[in-house]
């Protein structure tokens, strides 16, 4: 099992007062930590030699500083006398922290996230008391649902596994995701959907900090192989969504084609390009209408139990989906260098970033993905 340090803590704002409400046995976490010499059971911290014996807020703080360069721990080990001191590098990475369950693989924290708010909701609606992670959530979640509606939830059902896909395809000649309605989405992106007297509430369920609007295979029909290795795509499907996205066509196929080849430290001159005025506009809006959807609810976990939750209306679509301020285009991403294709862009509600990439390890691009961070305009509220 991969071990504790200071970087690993640093990765998640979560992990830092974890360790910290572990070893002072706060907010019903215990002060046992596993390591290759049996169970250590953790009393104090200690920060660059300066020991903290009482629990504060300000040790977290301390962590997460750069400028703290060594964390130890001192406790006992089950079974044997005497305290000892350990360096953070002796705890094993255990499932608290992101790593590995003893004994078996790591289940997707997502999976994880929709099993747990589902099982909350059968247990409320068949009368009795919610017991277990996201109790307090989903309580919220069906009184919110209920009020919006005008009627009470009377079934939850976890419909995740029978998501329908939302392929890319072209409609009127610009790139849409699939169906082109966004009000028809509601029912496609459903992860657990909650039946009312005459009516339903489509859960949208994301887990962890990177939310994806759209993932959608593009090799087959956008991005043949065999067309970018000639330095020019000709179908119309791929050239259109390479229009209405801003994207030079000889270059973005010079981004695959001459991966590997960096000249004066980047694949592709000028990498970086300002495209606002390059897009086709319409033909943007339209795939990001379709892309973001409308008629559900988003409720995006994070680590730390924590979950936002917010509607995506019809009414806020249009607006949603309009972009303001530049689009900055990557050709080879940030550093020039990669094989693949980035935009930021933005607007009040998200921060958009899209890629064109292959997932899968190799050249060329296997998917188009936009993925985002939500603001406070989507109205968004903390459960």
């Amino acid at each position: 099992m991969a071990t504790l340090n200071l970087t690993e803590l640093r990765k998640y704002e979560y992990r830092a007062p974890l360790l910290v409400d572990k070893v002072f046995k706060r907010n019903k976490k215990e002060n046992k930590f596993p390591t290759i010499d049996g169970i250590f059971e953790a009393t104090q911290i200690k920060l660059d030699g300066k020991t903290y014996d009482k629990y504060s807020p300000v040790i977290a703080k301390l962590i997460v500083n750069k400028d703290t360069k060594r964390l130890e721990v001192v406790g006992t080990l089950e079974g044997q006398p005497g305290r000892k001191t350990f360096s953070l590098s002796k705890l094993e990475k255990s499932e608290e922290f992101g790593g590995q369950p003893v004994g078996g693989k790591r289940e997707n924290k997502g999976n994880i996230f929709e099993r747990e708010l589902g099982n909350r909701f059968v247990e409320i609606l068949n009368g009795g008391t919610a017991k277990g992670p996201y109790a307090k959530q989903a309580a919220k979640i069906l009184k919110i649902t209920a009020k919006t509606l005008g009627q009470a939830v009377i079934k939850s059902e976890i419909v995740a596994g029978a998501n329908n896909p939302r392929p890319l395809i072209l409609e009127g000649g610009e790139p849409i995701i699939k169906p082109g309605v966004p009000m028809k989405h509601g029912p496609q992106l459903s992860d657990i959907t909650l039946t009312h007297k005459s009516k339903k509430s489509y859960l949208s369920l994301k887990f962890g900090s990177t939310l994806t609007f759209v993932n959608s295979g593009v090799a087959k029909y956008f991005f043949p192989e065999i067309e970018m290795m000639t330095g020019k795509l000709k179908n119309p499907t791929g050239v259109a969504v390479l229009k209405a996205l801003g994207i030079d066509n000889e270059r973005f196929c010079k981004v695959f084609k001459d991966y590997g080849k960096v000249q004066n430290g980047t694949t592709v001159p000028n990498h970086i390009e300002n495209v606002a005025g390059k897009v086709n506009k319409a033909g943007l809006h339209r795939l990001l209408t379709t892309a973001i959807g409308a008629n559900y609810w988003m409720v995006h976990g994070k680590e730390g139990g924590v979950v936002d939750f917010w509607f995506m209306p019809a009414s806020r679509n249009n607006a949603m989906a309009t972009i303001t301020g530049p689009i900055m285009l990557m050709y080879g991403g940030v550093d020039g260098k990669g094989k693949r294709i980035d935009m930021k862009f933005s607007n009040q509600y998200f921060d958009f970033k899209l890629n064109i990439r292959n997932k899968q390890g190799g050249l060329y691009p296997s998917h188009l993905m936009v993925d985002y961070k939500s603001k406070a305009a989507t109205g968004k509220q903390r459960l």
